[in-house]
């Protein structure tokens, strides 16, 4: 469950260093993904863990400028990816997905290159579309792909962590829209013209981040055609547990994954569903 306790938050040094070891192991993960042909499964679950090590360290970044409010948007953001991924694995609707998520983009990118007042993106690279897309458009938009985004409520009812949507993704929406405060927090912190949020009561912002973040490969690994080895479970698992005790065993599971990379070992067994090495968030 999330902390916001301070009595339970670790060192900022042991988050940076955990973040790390994070960003380390998604590397070797994404790495095993490029072997072999891949599905639009996996490369969609392949696509979200590449997504969340960036937004993770985003988080670090800004929390560094004392940026907590953006932190709060990127957790929020990274939060409904877990409930994306989660839902997707559930109702197997990872080809739906893929084909709304063409169309959509295809028909936002078409309606600049349409507009008059826009002209000049018509010749962009930004908005180019090749003759296949077109293609592709035509036919999806006689058949439109029936998919809808899942509500983020209701998907953490499922996974039996609602705490997820109360104390992460709701509390976190009040700082994606305007409020009458809107950055009266960042006005003292660039001003210093008054009293500013001391930092080390923000870490439940680091700490929820890794977190959420470690379920998110994990959610990942689990949907994907892979059967992963236990050692992979295991590094998720002691990353945990750093931040609900401060154990620090998950450097001794990361120094045996790197080994096992650097000796060309494959960190997943061969392509099955459900996954034999598969353990549940």
């Amino acid at each position: 469950m999330p902390n916001f306790d301070p009595d339970h938050y670790l060192a900022v040094e042991t988050y940076n260093e955990a973040v790390q070891g994070l960003h380390g192991i998604c590397g070797l993960i994404l790495f095993e993904f490029a072997h072999g042909e891949r599905g639009t499964r996996d490369l969609i679950i392949r696509n979200f863990i590449a997504r969340t090590d960036m937004m993770v360290r985003a988080v670090f970044r800004l929390w560094e400028l004392r940026d907590y409010q953006d932190c709060w948007i990127i957790h929020r953001c990274l939060l409904d990816r877990l409930f994306h991924l989660s839902y997707l694995d559930q109702h197997d609707g990872f080809e739906s997905f893929e084909a709304w998520s063409f169309l959509e983009q295809y028909n936002a990118q078409n309606r600049v290159r349409s507009d008059p007042e826009f002209a000049g993106a018509r010749e962009g690279k930004m908005f180019a579309i090749t003759p296949e897309q077109k293609e592709r458009a035509r036919v999806l938009s006689a058949r439109p792909p029936v998919w809808q985004r899942p509500k983020a409520e209701e998907v953490a009812k499922t996974l039996a962590m609602r705490f997820l949507y109360r104390f992460g993704y709701d509390f976190a929406s009040t700082h994606v829209h305007p409020m009458a405060n809107d950055g009266q927090q960042d006005f003292l912190t660039l001003t210093k013209l008054g009293p500013t949020a001391e930092p080390l009561e923000q870490r439940s912002v680091l700490s929820n981040t890794l977190l959420v973040g470690t379920m998110v490969v994990q959610a990942g690994l689990n949907a994907s055609t892979l059967s992963w080895l236990a050692l992979v479970y295991d590094f998720l698992d002691d990353l945990r547990r750093l931040l609900g005790m401060g154990a620090d065993d998950y450097k001794r599971s990361f120094i045996k994954l790197a080994k096992m990379s650097e000796e060309g070992i494959r960190l997943y067994a061969a392509p099955s569903r459900p996954n034999e090495g598969q353990k549940d968030v």
